[in-house]
């Protein structure tokens, strides 16, 4: 299987999120091809005038680039290709401010291309990537259920992406760092959310 992994983790060592990271990889059952994004490393680019444009150009309009254009669009195109060719993704990353780090939106701006993670027909969007398998793994200080779910805009703004793109099959785990009292647990429920994952998906 051809595993990549995405990462976004500015607390480094520190990080929650890196814990989650690391039980998923360490209890793979089987030896896999695993490929790592990390976007702190090596940020991905984001959508300038000339890169837009060669973008609608080509995906929308049919038209064939000039050697600027293709140079420009060529980080998005090599970050794309890595997508399509996963058969499971691993996001990791933090929450920031109830939603998506700006560079993770960055990431899904460059892959989330016409024609090759979706298409049109008739006018109507069609996914490609439905044999693809995808889990987020993220952490964050609060803890939103009930009346205050519709803070967490990772999840939210990931499914909208996700089922827009034809993903069928994907998890979320998350876990709540900022009561003392119960991190332990929090984790410990993550952790087993993530060995389920792994053998629901034989992997």
């Amino acid at each position: 299987m051809n595993i990549l992994i995405v990462k976004y983790l500015p607390s480094g060592s520190k990080s929650n999120t890196l814990g989650l990271l690391n039980h998923f990889t360490d209890n793979l059952s089987t030896k896999h091809n695993i490929t790592e994004v990390d976007l702190l490393k090596s940020p991905p680019k984001y959508f300038d005038e000339l890169t837009l444009g060669a973008y609608a150009k080509r995906n929308f309009g049919g038209m064939e680039l000039d050697s600027k254009e293709l140079e420009a669009i060529k980080p998005l195109d090599d970050l794309n290709e890595q997508f399509v060719n996963a058969d499971l993704v691993v996001l990791a990353l933090p929450m920031h401010n109830f939603s998506l780090p700006g560079i993770v939106k960055v990431y899904l701006d460059a892959i989330m291309q016409s024609g090759k993670v979706f298409k049109y027909e008739n006018g109507t969007p069609v996914g490609l990537m439905d044999k693809m398998k995808f889990v987020t793994l993220y952490t964050s200080a609060g803890k939103y259920l009930g009346d205050y779910e519709f803070l967490d805009n990772v999840k939210t703004l990931l499914k909208i992406e996700l089922d827009f793109m034809g993903i069928k099959d994907y998890n979320f785990v998350h876990a709540s760092s900022g009561n003392p009292d119960n991190i332990e647990s929090e984790f410990a429920n993550a952790k087993q959310e993530i060995d389920q994952i792994i053998q629901n998906w034989n992997i």
